[in-house]
């Protein structure tokens, strides 16, 4: 085996490797201090069906049931994002697409889209996650500042937890500016990426796509680009998952001391 392909043989393995810690990414309303709570969720949820099936269009429910309610909504919607963005990863780890019509290009910068896009949104729950927890109003934190007004009360609140969602903004920091240009002016490409598609709309016997794969194959460009993608974002996500689960420690104070007082 030669450099070359010796170099690509241990490009697909540690892809591989990263590939399988995906299938470990928590589900963080299996918590243990989430899963405390789930009782309480339940008895809410059996009064609703309940009165939904009386044909009742109210129904009655305790604070700390209520409460649990939200908190476990709030693990759910953190979870959603991670769930959505481990299958982005996932098709992002596939080299053809034989089934489209599409090429591997476009499909590759969807999902790259993709994952990108929820990026902040994923650091967004995680903030509304803190203020629910610290009961504060939804349509206070759920707007335009809410993110602030949420740390300036968890700061002081819990001061450790505020530190995590700090640290959960630095984490995505260098990607920030890649998805806010997805986002807000255009769509997602790299030089790799260009020249990948290029290879693709160009006639492949023409000189110039035969000086690109007479270095490179088409499959070896993809290895790169899949490559270029697939490790830091794998590496963002493992990150962002250990920190939600820290940021989930430091707040199960409240859920415990809730709990004890039933």
């Amino acid at each position: 085996m030669g450099p070359k392909n010796r170099r690509f043989a241990l490009v697909f393995r540690s892809l591989l490797a990263a590939l399988y810690t995906l299938r470990s990414i928590a589900i963080h309303t299996g918590n243990k201090h989430i899963k405390q709570l789930l009782s309480l969720v339940m008895k809410s949820l059996l009064a609703s069906l309940t009165a939904c099936q009386n044909g009742e269009n109210t129904y009655k429910v305790s604070e700390i049931e209520l409460y649990a309610q939200n908190i476990f909504s709030r693990a759910s919607e953190i979870d959603n994002v991670f769930k959505n963005m481990t299958i982005a990863l996932e098709y992002l780890y596939e080299k053809g697409y034989n089934e489209s019509k599409y090429d591997f290009s476009e499909h590759h910068a969807f999902h790259v889209e993709n994952f990108l896009l929820r990026l902040t949104s994923l650091v967004d729950r995680c903030y509304l996650l803190a203020g629910t927890t610290m009961l504060m109003e939804n349509h206070k934190i759920e707007c335009l500042g809410g993110n602030k007004k949420i740390y300036k009360q968890l700061a002081e609140f819990s001061p450790p937890s505020a530190s995590l969602l700090k640290d959960m903004e630095g984490t995505i920091e260098n990607l920030r500016e890649t998805r806010n240009k997805v986002a807000h002016q255009s769509g997602f490409s790299s030089k790799n990426l260009g020249v990948l598609r290029a290879i693709e709309n160009a006639n492949k016997e023409s000189v110039s796509v035969k000086h690109i794969t007479d270095l490179l194959s088409h499959e070896e460009i993809k290895d790169i680009v899949i490559e270029d993608a697939f490790e830091p974002f794998n590496e963002v996500l493992t990150k962002m998952n250990e920190l939600v689960e820290q940021l989930i420690d430091s707040l199960s104070f409240v859920y415990t001391g809730l709990l004890e007082r039933i």
